[in-house]
């Protein structure tokens, strides 16, 4: 299991935001790798981690931007709107660490995140793995997967 903490004095405010990479699934850059296809550059993302949130959602442009289809669609619900039909993409994810990376593969649906500073909500869906330790007394904040 890998593991980032990080400090923030405006952790109340902000929340538990880390910076991510995100990318087409492993296989998958594999299979353009065979057929000597040009493989998407992964995209730089902040993530707000998110245990209200059942799945995780990016930022619905981004699978664009990799060159994705979906493979498949849901209705979801926030506080802004219900039964919201949204597409849902494999995407592989990578929260930089200096020793060994988080890598997480899975479902993330794609929803329009406008007006908040963040680019994705890491869900328990990504959380069900792992272990979140949020100290707000030390402005810090631990995952591991």
């Amino acid at each position: 299991m890998s593991s980032v903490t990080i400090t923030n004095q405006n952790l109340q405010r902000e929340g538990p935001v880390l910076s991510a990479v995100i990318s087409i699934a492993n296989q998958l850059e594999k299979k353009y790798a065979e057929q000597k296809l040009r493989v998407p550059e992964a995209i730089e993302l902040k993530a707000l981690i998110d245990t209200g949130a059942s799945h995780s959602v990016v930022q619905e442009d981004i699978p664009k931007k990799l060159g994705l289809e979906p493979i498949g669609e849901t209705r979801v619900n926030t506080p802004t709107c219900s039964d919201h039909i949204c597409y849902k993409y494999f995407l592989r994810m990578i929260i930089p660490v200096q020793n060994n990376s988080i890598y997480y593969e899975g479902v993330f649906t794609a929803l329009p995140l406008k007006g908040q500073n963040i680019d994705c909500l890491i869900g328990r869906d990504m959380l069900k793995d792992g272990v979140l330790v949020y100290s707000g007394c030390t402005n810090q904040f631990t995952l591991s997967i």
